[in-house]
C-alpha cells in the first residue's frame, strides 16, 4: 500500500511539476524533483536524475562558497 502511494504521488508530482514549470518554474521545478525522489526507489531513470541533480547542486554550492567567501 505504501509503495502504491509513493508511485502515485511521485507520478502526480512529476506530471503537475512539468505542467507548472512552464508558467511558474519556481513551483514546478521543486515538484519535479520531489516526484523523481519518490520514484527513485522503483525506477533507475529517476535515480539517475537525482544523482545528476545532487552533483550539480554540490558543484553550485562549492562555486558559491569559493566566490563569496567571507
Amino acid at each position: 500500500m505504501n509503495q502504491i502511494l509513493r508511485l502515485c504521488g511521485g507520478f502526480l508530482a512529476l506530471i503537475v511539476g512539468v505542467v507548472i514549470t512552464i508558467p511558474l518554474p519556481e513551483f514546478g521545478v521543486p515538484l519535479v524533483l520531489l516526484g523523481t525522489r519518490l520514484l527513485g526507489d522503483k525506477y533507475k531513470w529517476a535515480r539517475i536524475v537525482n544523482q545528476r541533480v545532487d552533483v550539480g547542486w554540490a558543484r553550485a554550492k562549492a562555486w558559491l562558497k569559493k566566490t563569496f567567501r567571507r
